[in-house]
């Protein structure tokens, strides 16, 4: 176990030295991991495909989102997922069609109301309905050790806007509309470092 963490490490020290060099170097060892994960079944052994699987979850996947490739990312996190546990990736994907078939046109009638009230208010944004993928259900549900039926986020809205002053304006346009649960509204913006863009969250 300590020789697999510290070969871990090693590439882990890799990566940032040369991304500090070159970020396409990077680049192209995202884009060669998720080729391996993407054809992970064509290994006969177990223990081999487990491996590659945690290191992934555990090394590329997190720097893939630390550089913004947050397509990657995901799929990378779902791949591994897959692999690591199927019956989980399986019964969580079984709940979301489920859950789909009943409110997936539910989403699309939202994201037009939000973007009619937004425009009504004279906020210029775009609005997108989204899906909670698999693993970061699994991961929320691990870490609050909750059930499915308990999550309040698996469908969610984002609202881009072009300016930080915008946000509160989107907030306070959709807020009249739909009231906030005090306990699950964060602001990221006014809290938020340097370096982490401006989000809100309301549920």
């Amino acid at each position: 176990l300590t020789a697999e963490y510290e070969r871990q490490a090693e590439n882990l020290r890799k990566f940032i030295l040369a991304m500090s060099r070159d970020v396409r170097v990077l680049l192209v060892k995202l884009a060669d991991r998720l080729h391996n994960m993407r054809t992970l079944t064509f290994i006969k052994s177990a223990a081999k495909r487990e491996r590659i699987a945690r290191e992934t979850l555990e090394i590329y996947a997190p720097l893939a989102r630390s550089i913004g490739c947050h397509r990657i990312c995901i799929e990378l996190e779902e791949l591994a997922f897959l692999h690591l546990n199927p019956v989980g990736h399986d019964a969580i994907v079984r709940r979301l069609d489920s859950l789909r078939a009943g409110q997936g046109e539910a989403v699309a009638m939202v994201s037009r109301e939000v973007s009619q009230k937004l425009e009504e208010a004279g906020v210029g944004a775009r609005v997108f309905g989204r899906e909670k993928h698999p693993y970061s259900i699994w991961r929320k549900l691990q870490r609050k050790s909750i059930g499915f039926n308990q999550l309040s986020d698996i469908f969610a809205f984002r609202v881009i806007v072009s300016a930080e002053a915008d946000c509160y304006r989107a907030l306070g346009a959709i807020h009249r509309t739909w009231p906030c649960v005090p306990e699950r509204f964060k602001d990221f913006i006014s809290t938020r470092s340097e370096e982490q863009p401006s989000e809100l969250q309301s549920h």
